[in-house]
């Protein structure tokens, strides 16, 4: 006999759950609870660790500085107050003026600020719109008798000329400057130092010697990674007794020493091979020539866990001999993170722009540690001396 036809679909009567759906729901919902609670003693247990080591009176060691570590921290300079737009953001330079002042390249916002010896604010410098206007201030310097602050800037593609009191005064390049004597690349204003009439640049592809009119009397280099050839060296510093001129190779991923000829005495380091470091150095960024004479270098991808040994600040001496090592990578206070330029005031004291914790560090540095075993080794392997 045939079967009748089956009803529309709509009238059909839901079907029933599986006998078993209840009781596998109920389970997942014991597993999830389980494991809340375990979670939850967890955290508990941490906290009470936690606790324990913070009433011991002593500070955890990964916080610690390490006994061997010479950097003595003044302070630590986040900014001028609490509000947003009163902190430094992404600080890539620092300098000092004749009465122990900071000077900081506030590159992230586009400014120059100036901070007293105890963090108050002095003044701004680059905000105003015209002529003077700042958009990514890197290196700063101030010629001998702290009248005149040179602020290198990449993006406007001038070097800016302020006085203490932070008024603008005028620009370089000279607006009659012709600029095709900077390459097809153009003038892109990494650092800039005053050395008697001569205003001295680094740029992509060497340094630009100008006079006080902002005309460009001389220039050193070419881009290349020959010797005597350039990679955006990002800075420079002279030697004011000796004449040598010490040059922060950046994407040669050397250190440069010249005579005041521009004859090269010695390279340390060489270019990347094959797209891979081979050399020394990682990012060289900064270079300083300090009151005993060495040479302080800022390696910001040098990244070690010592304070010692090994780190971001290399220091060599006048022939290019390496002397020490110190400066962790780290969250600590007494660690930095991508390291930029680095200044050393008249009174000895040393500036270090802190990028990525936006901050300056001032501190004083005692006795040299000397480099490790291993790291001199390596240092050797890619160093060469032009005037034996």
């Amino acid at each position: 006999m045939d079967r009748p036809p089956p009803g529309p679909i709509a009238h059909q009567p839901p079907p029933s759950p599986a006998p078993e759906s209840g009781n596998a729901t109920q389970t997942t919902r014991r597993l999830m609870i389980g494991m809340i609670i375990v979670l939850s003693l967890a955290a508990i247990g941490l906290l009470i660790l936690l606790l324990l080591l913070l009433r011991s009176g002593e500070e955890p060691q990964s916080l610690a500085m390490p006994d061997d570590c010479p950097l003595d921290i003044s302070r630590s300079v986040y900014g001028y107050g609490a509000e947003l737009d009163q902190l430094l953001n992404k600080p890539l330079a620092v300098t000092f003026d004749g009465s122990e002042n900071l000077w900081v390249s506030d590159t992230g916002n586009g400014r120059v600020l100036a901070l007293d010896t105890d963090g108050n604010l002095l003044r701004i410098i680059g905000t105003e719109e015209g002529a003077g206007r700042m958009f990514s201030p890197y290196g700063l310097a101030f010629d001998e008798t702290y009248q005149r602050l040179y602020v290198a800037d990449w993006t406007a593609r001038f070097v800016f000329i302020y006085s203490p009191d932070g008024r603008y005064i005028e620009r370089i390049p000279a607006d009659d400057q012709d600029l095709t004597i900077f390459g097809e690349a153009g003038f892109t204003p990494f650092h800039v130092e005053v050395w008697g009439a001569q205003i001295i640049v680094s740029s992509n592809d060497g340094l630009y010697f100008f006079d006080r009119a902002g005309h460009v009397t001389d220039h050193w280099g070419q881009r290349g990674a020959e010797a005597g050839e350039f990679a955006f060296p990002d800075a420079f510093d002279i030697d004011r007794t000796a004449g040598t001129f010490y040059v922060a190779d950046t994407l040669n991923r050397r250190v440069v020493a010249l005579d005041s000829a521009g004859e090269v005495l010695w390279i340390s380091g060489r270019p990347d091979q094959a797209g891979a470091i081979t050399g020394f150095w990682q990012l060289p960024r900064s270079i300083t020539v300090g009151q005993d004479g060495n040479v302080y270098v800022v390696d910001t991808f040098r990244a070690q866990e010592k304070c010692s040994g090994m780190g971001h600040v290399v220091v060599l001496d006048p022939g290019g001999e390496l002397v020490s090592e110190f400066g962790a990578a780290g969250s600590q206070e007494w660690a930095f993170s991508f390291p930029e330029k680095l200044a050393i005031g008249p009174n000895g004291t040393f500036g270090l722009a802190d990028r990525e914790k936006g901050r300056v560090v001032v501190f004083d540095v005692g006795q040299l540690p000397p480099a490790d075993e291993s790291e001199a080794d390596k240092y050797l392997q890619s160093f060469t001396r032009f005037d034996d």
